[in-house]
């Protein structure tokens, strides 16, 4: 098989090899079976960027939940507030995330 690209298209995929310290014929066939095999899914750059958004939303709304897990331990110390008050905003965070799982999932697979 033979690849014909251009001094700058060449850059690029020397660059991209180099990170993963392999040489540039094997990046290549690499990357195209990892495609191919369905393993790796190309993706415009604004689509990657409203992924690595998604997920950090995700985590940021994974620590809420913590946060609020660690307040129930305090609650049930001997605080104040009524488990049903705490149940509901621990209901408020799991559809935040279910919510946000589904984004991320539409956007990987090129819905709105």
């Amino acid at each position: 098989m033979n690849l014909r690209l251009n001094s700058l298209e060449y850059a690029v995929l020397l660059t991209a090899a180099a990170k993963k310290h392999q040489q540039v014929g094997a990046y290549v066939a690499a990357s195209a079976l990892a495609v191919a095999r369905e393993e790796v899914s190309p993706a415009p750059v604004e689509t990657k960027d409203r992924l690595r958004t998604l997920a950090e939303a995700r985590v940021s709304v994974n620590r809420i939940g913590n946060n609020l897990n660690q307040i129930a331990h305090v609650l049930n110390g001997g605080g104040e507030e009524t488990p049903e008050r705490l149940a509901a905003v621990l209901a408020v965070v799991e559809r935040a995330v279910a919510s946000l799982d589904a984004a991320t999932i539409a956007t990987m697979q090129g819905e709105r």
